[in-house]
């Protein structure tokens, strides 16, 4: 049986990686940011047309160098690892002071929505942006980025207007109680593996802080992608969530080996389906990660 499983998400990457070259969408370098780790590199996309002032923050402390030779500090098994220069440090950085929350934008028609076309528990209707998961409600309006695995958010105190530099990224199952309750900006597209070698704390112990500083996994170094020299640069693609490509990547999802599953899905969870990513090896081609 695990070599049937493993056999179907093989199928799943070769069937992405036969998708044409135009359904895929190139990442802006400006929106790209690499963070270097002791255990490898992580890739992240903002996304500022959800999060527009916080997209802009995290761009521009990474020009600054605020992250390099932080830490992830608290880091909850499960649940999430939060890095930067520490709990309570940020209110002595009055240079970055907090941002008003956006939790959620208007729905409108600069951006397209591409349904799951799956009932969730937590929104009226969920689906993509851009590769992003997002749901949204008509009824009010609004629209926002969900809480699934390898988002990256921005961390708050109780007034919702608190953030400003202390991010996290989910590292569990997807925490959708935190949608719509603190204002998430992009998400890891490559690398999540190198988060979850992260040394963990104890969640009843000053809710999940490395007491240890010795014990922090540091932050070697962020950077914007488009300040990097051009043949350093990494260059990634998503494959486009509105391209024919996709909704039939999709219907694959469900029933990824046809000769091993005996019932066919007849739904997809949205934390649980990523919109595929490659990124260019060293010779140029892109590879599916």
């Amino acid at each position: 049986m695990q070599i049937r499983t493993v056999l179907a998400a093989g199928l799943a990457l070769a069937w992405a990686a036969s998708a044409a070259a135009d359904a895929w969408r190139d990442v802006d370098a400006r929106d790209l940011v690499v963070m270097d780790l002791t255990y490898g590199r992580v890739l992240i996309e903002l996304a500022p047309r959800m999060a527009p002032k916080h997209a802009e923050r995290f761009r521009a402390l990474a020009r600054a160098k605020f992250y390099d030779g932080q830490s992830f500090y608290r880091v909850i098994d499960g649940f999430v690892a939060q890095g930067g220069i520490g709990e309570g440090d940020d209110k002595k950085t009055p240079e970055w002071p907090a941002l008003k929350a956006e939790f959620d934008r208007p729905i409108a028609n600069d951006v397209v929505f591409t349904p799951l076309g799956s009932p969730d528990l937590f929104a009226d209707e969920v689906g993509h942006v851009d590769g992003f998961p997002v749901g949204r409600d008509w009824n009010d309006g609004r629209m926002w980025l969900l809480h699934c695995p390898g988002t990256i958010a921005m961390a708050r105190d109780n007034d919702p207007d608190t953030g400003g530099t202390e991010f996290y990224i989910p590292i569990g199952h997807g925490p959708r109680r935190l949608d719509r309750n603190l204002t998430a900006f992009g998400r890891v597209l490559e690398g999540m593996q190198h988060i979850q070698k992260l040394n963990r704390g104890d969640p009843k112990v000053d809710s999940g802080v490395i007491q240890d500083a010795a014990r922090r996994d540091a932050i070697v170094r962020v950077q914007v992608a488009a300040d990097m020299p051009r043949k350093e640069r990494p260059r990634v693609r998503v494959m486009d969530t509105t391209a024919k490509d996709f909704a039939d990547y999709k219907a694959q999802r469900k029933n990824p080996a046809p000769d091993f599953y005996k019932r066919v899905a007849k739904n997809l969870d949205i934390c649980a389906f990523n919109a595929p990513v490659q990124v260019a090896n060293e010779a140029g081609k892109f590879e599916e990660q």
